[in-house]
């Protein structure tokens, strides 16, 4: 005959096991969870930046706050850079990156950009990205990735970027490696 302590240790440790392999349990308890798995994707893409600078054709940023500060500190501008597939602004351009930056240095040039890339044509089309970070006056820099929709719902991530050596004073080029993880929409 079971002791009581040999009836707790079996009601306690094995019967929910039991239970739960023979499904009972999931009658009772159901898992709320019907997630989608997280999809890892990955981008090379261009970003061209066309200056607000004098001479600058085809601008496609805007200065809205001018400071007199040092550096500039306070500066805004509102930029609709072209997002696209080669070194080519005007080929394969599969997005544009919506937002601003802001000199947020005092005593460095060192800008908060957020923006919001808008894809426009590509397997991505209606699809966006929430993008933000600090970009200074060096080769290379990082943005975080906050958010998405569509194809890159709950997205998050980074954008690592380099000045391209294919820069000109006119059309500021950097790569961009993108890496997002996100979730995709069901049904609704």
């Amino acid at each position: 005959m079971a002791t009581p302590s040999h009836t707790l240790i079996f009601l306690f440790l094995c019967l929910p096991a039991i239970l739960a392999k023979a499904n009972i349990l999931g009658d009772l308890f159901p898992n709320p969870c019907t997630c989608s798995k997280e999809n890892e994707t990955r981008l090379h893409m261009y970003l061209h930046q066309f200056p607000h600078l004098p001479g600058v054709p085809n601008r496609n940023e805007y200065e809205m706050v001018n400071s007199s500060e040092p550096i500039g500190f306070g500066n805004m501008i509102v930029h609709d850079w072209a997002l696209t597939t080669s070194l080519s602004a005007n080929e394969n351009v599969v997005g544009r990156l919506q937002g601003f930056h802001l000199q947020a240095g005092q005593t460095t040039t060192s800008w908060y950009t957020a923006h919001t890339i808008v894809f426009r044509d590509g397997s991505f089309a209606g699809s966006t990205l929430e993008v933000s970070g600090i970009t200074e006056v060096k080769p290379n820099g990082e943005w975080s990735i906050k958010g998405g929709t569509a194809a890159f719902a709950s997205a998050h991530g980074t954008i690592k970027f380099i000045n391209s050596p294919s820069s000109t004073a006119t059309d500021a080029i950097k790569e961009l490696d993108i890496h997002v993880f996100h979730t995709p929409e069901t049904g609704v």
